[in-house]
Formats: C-alpha cells, sequence, structure tokens
C-alpha cells in the first residue's frame, strides 16, 4: 500500500474506531486475539481486512453501526455464519465496517401458530436442534450445520426436503431489518413488500436482518436415507447416467423424494425419501435400472429427523464457539433449465479426459432442485428475486487442497469445465448460484448470472432504499 493510500486507510479507521466508541457498540479491537480469529475466513484462499470489527448486542447496536458506517463513507457488511466461499461476510475486499451477528441467535417456536423468530446469526444445526426442542418443529434448509441462517436465507437456501418444502426464503413470513439509514423496519407481504421481494434472493445488499419470522412444520420421522456407490467408467456411461437423473427429475419425481449425485474420486447417488420403504422402491427402482446401476451397492436406512440432517452434516449439529472450519478452495456453480444431450457429452467428456486425473479433492455436485412436483419450481418466477425457479440442476463445482495454497493457476479447472458444457448451448442463460460465489466473475457477470431478468428491478429497489450504498460488496446488487 503506498504511503498517502496507507494514511488514508489509517484516518477512516481510526474514524470508525472513534465512532463506534462513542456509540457505545461493542467491537473486537485489532490484533486482539477475538479480532485474529473473527477474520479468518471459512476460505483460506480469500482473505481481507476489515476497516472495524463490530459485535452488536441489541438492534440499537447494530443501528449505531450501520450509522457510523454511512457517516463515515464506509461500507457496511453483515456477517452471519461467515462461512461465505468469497469471503462476502468479510466484505470481499479490504476496508469494510463488519457487523457480526452472531450474538443474534435466538430460537423462539410458537406451536399452536407453527411458526419460529430466528435471530440471524443462528448456526442451521443449532437453529435445527432448539426448533426441534420446541415442539419437534423443522425448517427447510441446508445441509451443512455451521453455515448461518442470515445468509443461507437471503440467497436461497436449498436443502433435502426442499422439494416438498420450497427453499429456506420460501418459508420466510417476514423479517426485521435495519436499513441503510439506521431506521428498523418489518418487511413482509403487506409491510415494505418490494423490500421483501428483494431480500428473498438478493439481501446482503439492503440492509441488515436481526431476525426472521419463519413458518415451520413438524419434523417428519422414519424417513430413509439412501446412498448407491457408483463407479462410471466412461464418459458414454456417466453420460447415461446424467441422462437418466435429469429425465426422471424433469418428468417424474415426487415431492418426497430429494436426491443428488456426487461426482469425484469416488461417486455416490444419495438423498431422503420421506415416505415407506415399499413406495420408496417402488419410484427408485425403475430410476436404477435406466441409471444402469441396479440394486446393488447401497445403504438405505431409517432415521429420525435429527439423524437424518446429520447423515448429511459430516459432523455434528450443535456448534463449538467460535466457528473454526476451513478450507482452501475455488468454486464455481450452474442453474441450467436443462442439459441437452451435447452439454451432457461435453461434461462427461470433461470429466472423463481432465477431471478424473487431477488429484486435489474435487467434485461436482448434482442436487435436483427444481422439474416434476419441486416446490422450488411451484412458486412463481417473480415473487422473489431469486432467479433460478426453472433449474432442473443446482450443479456446485468445488476444487479443493488439502494443505498449503490453491494455486491461481488452477482455476482454469473449473473455469473450463463450466465452458464446456456452457458452449454445447450458447441459448441457455445459465444461472449461477450466489450461495456458491465465484470469484473469478466480474461484477457484471455475477449480477446477469446470480439474478438474471431480475436484476433490473433490484437496482430500482437498492436506489430507493440505500442511495448511499452502505452495503456495498464485489457482487451484490448495485456493485
Amino acid at each position: 500500500m503506498g504511503g498517502l493510500a496507507f494514511l488514508v486507510a489509517w484516518h477512516k479507521r481510526a474514524a470508525i474506531e472513534s465512532c463506534l466508541s462513542n456509540a457505545k457498540v461493542p467491537v473486537y479491537a485489532v490484533g486482539s486475539a477475538d479480532y485474529t480469529q473473527a477474520i479468518k475466513p471459512f476460505n483460506y484462499r480469500v482473505t481481507f481486512n476489515p476497516a472495524a470489527y463490530a459485535v452488536p448486542a441489541t438492534v440499537e447496536h447494530v443501528q449505531a453501526a450501520v450509522k457510523c458506517g454511512a457517516d463515515n463513507k464506509i461500507q457496511v457488511t453483515a456477517k452471519s455464519g461467515g462461512h461465505s466461499y468469497a469471503s462476502h461476510g468479510l466484505g470481499g475486499e479490504d476496508g469494510h465496517l463488519i457487523v457480526d451477528m452472531k450474538n443474534f441467535k435466538d430460537v423462539k417456536v410458537d406451536i399452536a401458530a407453527q411458526m419460529a423468530v430466528i435471530g440471524t446469526g443462528g448456526r442451521l444445526g443449532d437453529v435445527a436442534t432448539a426448533l426441534y426442542n420446541q415442539g419437534k418443529q423443522a425448517i427447510s434448509h441446508g445441509t451443512c450445520p455451521g453455515v448461518g441462517v442470515g445468509g443461507l436465507t437471503l440467497h436461497g437456501g436449498y436443502g433435502l426436503i426442499s422439494r416438498s418444502k420450497g427453499l429456506t426464503l420460501d418459508n420466510l413470513l417476514e423479517a426485521t431489518v435495519v436499513l441503510a439509514n439506521s431506521s428498523v423496519v418489518t418487511a413482509s407481504a403487506t409491510q415494505n413488500p418490494d423490500l421483501f421481494w428483494a431480500l428473498r434472493g438478493a439481501g446482503a445488499a439492503f440492509g441488515i436482518v436481526t431476525n426472521f419470522k419463519f413458518k415451520t412444520f413438524t419434523a417428519p420421522e422414519n424417513n430413509l436415507v439412501f446412498q448407491y456407490f457408483i463407479s462410471p467408467n466412461s464418459a458414454s456411461q456417466l453420460a447415461a447416467i446424467l441422462t437418466a437423473i435429469q429425465d426422471f427429475t424433469r418428468n417424474a419425481q415426487p415431492p418426497e423424494l430429494n436426491m443428488r449425485l456426487f461426482l469425484s474420486a469416488f461417486t455416490t447417488f444419495s438423498g431422503v425419501y420421506y415416505g415407506s420403504r415399499a413406495d420408496f422402491d417402488k419410484v427408485m427402482n425403475p430410476l436404477l435400472t435406466n441409471m444402469g446401476i441396479g440394486g446393488g451397492f447401497a445403504q438405505v436406512t431409517q432415521n429420525s429427523w435429527l439423524n437424518t440432517l446429520t447423515s448429511f452434516s459430516n459432523g455434528p449439529l450443535q456448534q463449538a464457539t467460535p466457528y473454526d472450519t476451513h478450507e482452501t478452495f475455488f468454486s464455481k456453480s450452474l442453474m441450467p433449465s436443462y442439459l441437452s444431450p451435447a452439454a451432457i457429452d461435453a461434461l462427461s467428456q470433461y470429466w472423463y479426459n481432465n477431471a478424473r486425473n487431477n488429484q486435489r479433492s474435487w467434485y461436482l455436485l448434482f442436487d435436483s432442485h427444481g422439474g416434476n412436483s419441486s416446490a422450488i419450481s411451484e412458486v412463481p418466477a417473480d415473487s422473489t428475486s431469486y432467479a433460478h425457479r426453472n433449474a432442473t440442476f443446482k450443479m456446485q463445482f468445488y476444487d479443493r487442497v488439502n494443505s498449503g495454497n490453491y494455486d491461481s493457476t488452477w482455476m482454469p479447472f473449473l473455469n473450463g469445465w463450466v465452458k464446456a458444457i456452457t458452449d454445447k448451448m450458447p441459448e441457455e442463460k445459465f444461472g449461477m448460484y450466489i450461495n456458491y460465489a465465484d470469484t473469478s466473475l466480474s461484477k457484471e457477470e455475477a449480477h446477469e448470472k446470480y439474478w438474471l431478468g431480475n436484476y433490473k428491478r433490484l437496482v430500482a429497489i437498492k436506489e430507493r432504499v440505500d442511495p448511499g450504498k452502505v452495503f456495498e460488496g464485489p457482487q451484490i446488487v448495485g456493485s
């Protein structure tokens, strides 16, 4: 950093620290052990240094922090869980005021109304446990227990009951939001409906949510968790498997079946069926036959709700404090409405010729997101700012190293894989999922891919509720 830039940065840091101190907003002091821990990103490839780090305990603290940021022309970023692939919770760049919502984690259930108020800093494993302990309630959410409910809800929230219960954001009834002018408002279908529309898919750009009100459901028990072990040995065999899954998802998959294909050094086909074993077999056996894998090499077990969640959580649901899980990786995503035979062939050829020989810990995950009877796809396309209602698959590309740094010269591996697919369908407007944030995208590419045709309306709402761009970041709306 040059001398002048350093002096400007130092002056801004001093000003924001003084403002926060005068407003009695709790902070982690730069250089303290708490600060050093808090700014460790989930993805070690993407590290940033904030201007200041606030840890509010009350809504008034959040309001004061936002005002300090706005008055000092420092961008403000909320952090709920800190699991962002691109470190968006640390601003996505240096110099932001981070408002860590870790203290906002209460879960209060109204069993009679089947509703719950959940603090934006709650982590999914803790939230699921708290909901279950209050009348065996649940919400639809993702599988990683360390993810914060805030970022998940505001940008999507797909999990292994979403085909019958929808995305996390589809179950949101209202949100309490601190706006850029530091006022507090309620966003719902009847109060600030434009803001409510924008929050459900692009929320990071519009304010800081302090709590959410969700509709809940009684957690289903006696669920069938299944896993089939697959070993495709040719591009044509993988193409046949993907074709069978896509055809089934688009035309026959029932809402009680949620499934995913995990392609890596080992390959599994797994998911959850909410029903009887007899009905499961009737649904699955024809699909397995079409996939060419029959019923062999399988594990099918009956699980309670919490054990169902644990089956996909890679660890206990209840979270340690502080959260200290980290990886080093580059990621991408695709949200296609359909993969043509040529695109499936290109994907499979790339796997056979390139990915199979890659020694890093890569994977490509296909979630059957939309299609036949999916609650996600049944929501009208213009009901929320989430732009991927018609996506058959939610595809996550992930390239990880188990030690050391991720070399930027490795990024063409995943970029090339995505290009091989999209080049075969130039007419398709491929979406991407912001919760699998892709740091190789320009801001223009991010806006187009993450929000597709919804972006223009989002910009108009952003200009009304945050004209000074207090809530800013490299890829979010209005950047």
